[in-house]
């Protein structure tokens, strides 16, 4: 079975400068990259101080791999 790639998932957040819908991956967001705002034209720098995108995708791989091995037990 395949597992899903959080990474590649779209989030949206307002633009800290003018409250318009700003889109990026989880990716960027991990890796603290930056985004623009196409709006106001401002470059974003996404932080991630206390790593909590990185430990929210990594539960969330955790809990998709326990629920695939229920299923399995489940088809036995």
């Amino acid at each position: 079975m395949r597992q899903f790639d959080f990474d590649s998932c779209w989030i949206n957040f307002p633009c800290p400068k003018c409250n318009y819908i700003v889109d990026v991956q989880l990716i960027d967001a991990k890796t603290e990259n930056y985004a623009f705002c196409h709006n106001c034209k401002v470059r974003i720098n996404i932080q991630d101080s206390q790593a909590s995108v990185h430990q929210g995708i990594e539960a969330m791989n955790s809990s998709l791999r326990k629920l695939q091995q229920a299923f399995k037990k489940f088809g036995k």
